[in-house]
């Protein structure tokens, strides 16, 4: 979905990389090598500006690091489905999927994941790396820390602080604060043990 976004506003893809070496089917952009290899295929290629679509938090972290240290220009993927307020800030990085709505005075942070028809109303603060599954609502006022999952059709009521590095389960309902590291699942949500 992250390199529709790029082809549909008309941007010149050179190549993709992989976690296997396959391509992606129906879009026709070659495959130059493995994600691992993204900052020397970069610098291979001649290129200087490069999107980093790996859904694990820490991975994309991680490999965008990596680039930063070579000296790689990240780009931001908007698809043209989404809807995306014009107080908002979106930093370099993310993606925008479609369906997503990012509201009035939101920040969303580098690297951040709004995934389809996910919605993060006004006035949040969507820290670094996050990802906000599909059909998640975050409600106004909302703040969460870097690296965080929020699960498939999670809600998140209004005014909530979520932590760091938090996993919230799919379905659940957030209605309290959420201490860094913790996993919530439920409705309420409620912290539950993190295995492994």
């Amino acid at each position: 979905m992250c390199l529709e976004a790029f082809l549909d506003h008309g941007h010149d893809v050179v190549g993709a990389v992989s976690g296997d070496g396959t391509a992606i089917d129906g879009f026709g952009v070659p495959v130059v090598g493995l994600d691992a290899e993204v900052d020397t295929v970069a610098a291979s290629l001649g290129v200087d500006r490069v999107f980093v679509a790996i859904g694990d938090n820490a991975a994309r972290a991680a490999v965008t690091h990596r680039c930063d240290a070579d000296g790689l220009v990240h780009a931001t993927a908007v698809s043209r489905f989404a809807c995306v307020s014009r107080s908002a800030t979106v930093h370099d990085g993310a993606a925008l999927l479609p369906g997503a709505i990012v509201n009035a005075a939101t920040v969303i942070g580098r690297g951040v994941i709004v995934n389809t028809n996910a919605s993060v109303d006004h006035d949040c603060r969507i820290g670094e790396f996050v990802h906000v599954a599909p059909g998640v609502a975050i409600c106004g006022g909302v703040r969460v820390g870097a690296g965080t999952l929020v699960g498939v059709g999670a809600r998140v009521l209004p005014n909530v602080t979520i932590g760091a590095r938090v996993v919230i389960g799919a379905g659940a309902v957030v209605v309290h604060d959420v201490p860094d590291g913790a996993m919530v699942t439920g409705v309420p949500a409620r912290q539950a043990p993190r295995s492994g």
